[in-house]
């Protein structure tokens, strides 16, 4: 049976939109319960980014290459979290469009040159698709869409300096799915 400490929210902040494309750059975890969190940056080899990337999560390339994790000690660390829950595996991954993030994550296991692993179930939560049911059934106004105006709808309020970073959205978007998950 799954409970909310089964979950575990992701977020990532990227150089783009295209996981085949542009650079992961960081990661957030936060477990459901919200005990235990990760933020992590993550030096690619060649980090590519585009101008619209970088303007909305604020990362300086320079900086992720000199303080960033290399993929493997990357991928260590984010196991190194999995292993240290107190849940049995899988977990139930969630997050905001939470199949970009897994895409993302899925590159990092690439670039790492392992496979994503079961640890991660292969069933998602996404705070959007509820978001669209619970408007689509009058639940909701219509315009609660996308993350700025659903954190705007439920009083989510993460600090500006902690907005489009990975963890400061993985807390943000644990707090959605909470009140989400009392909708229904």
């Amino acid at each position: 049976m799954y409970s909310i400490n089964h979950i575990v929210i992701l977020d990532t902040e990227t150089g783009g939109l295209d996981p085949l494309e542009h650079s992961l750059m960081s990661v957030g975890l936060v477990t459901g319960d919200g005990e235990r969190r990760l933020e992590l940056h993550v030096a690619e080899p060649d980090i590519r980014t585009t101008p619209r990337a970088l303007e909305v999560n604020r990362l300086d390339p320079a900086w992720i290459r000199a303080h960033g994790l290399p993929p493997a000690a990357a991928v260590e660390a984010i196991e190194g979290f999995l292993n240290a829950l107190p849940v049995p595996r899988p977990v139930l991954v969630a997050g905001h469009n939470v199949a970009f993030d897994v895409a993302f994550l899925r590159r990092l296991y690439r670039q790492a040159g392992r496979p994503l692993p079961e640890d991660f179930g292969h069933r998602t939560i996404d705070t959007h698709t509820l978001l669209w049911a619970l408007t689509t059934r009058g639940r909701l106004p219509s315009d609660v869409r996308g993350s700025d105006r659903a954190f705007a709808h439920f009083g989510i309020a993460p600090p500006d300096e902690a907005r489009h970073t990975a963890l400061g959205d993985a807390l943000a978007t644990r707090e959605l799915l909470l009140r989400l998950l009392e909708l229904f």
